[in-house]
């Protein structure tokens, strides 16, 4: 119990904080989900890292409703760089920068404990077919 605990602390700043709560809550449950955050932190890019690739790794999913928010890049503090879906709005999505503590204010988002990892662009070709193209890591 422990070590899920200190694997918690390590993650919590990631997690808003009533899912934070839930999660401590049912800390034996969420062991899986929190180890897996842990090891995103610990690969996740810093800021400027991902330059010129042609696929982001995503290692960060925030959601809530039509919002989507794709993270590549964290300087492990408070900013951090990814691809915004605001409510749906495919039309006005785009690349940019934002902080941590923009995406934890608002009251129900979430991070996604279950994202598989793959490149950002992949994600948002599967979730979005018809308005993203196919990225070349899915070519196979």
């Amino acid at each position: 119990m422990q070590t899920i605990m200190t694997t918690a602390h390590k993650v919590a700043a990631l997690i808003p904080h009533a899912q934070y709560a839930v999660t401590v809550e049912h800390i034996e449950a969420f062991e899986e989900a929190l180890n897996r955050l842990e090891k995103q932190l610990k690969k996740c890019p810093k800021l400027y890292q991902t330059v010129g690739m042609k696929e982001h790794p995503a290692i960060f999913h925030f959601f809530y409703g039509g919002t989507d928010i794709y993270i590549c890049e964290y300087d492990g503090n408070d900013d951090m760089f990814g691809y915004i879906i605001l409510n749906g709005d495919l039309g006005n999505s785009k690349w940019g920068y934002t902080s941590l503590s923009e995406i934890l204010c608002i009251p129900p988002m979430n991070i996604d404990y279950h994202f598989e990892e793959q490149s950002i662009e992949a994600a948002l070709y599967r979730r979005y077919p018809d308005h993203f193209k196919k990225p070349a890591s899915l070519q196979k």
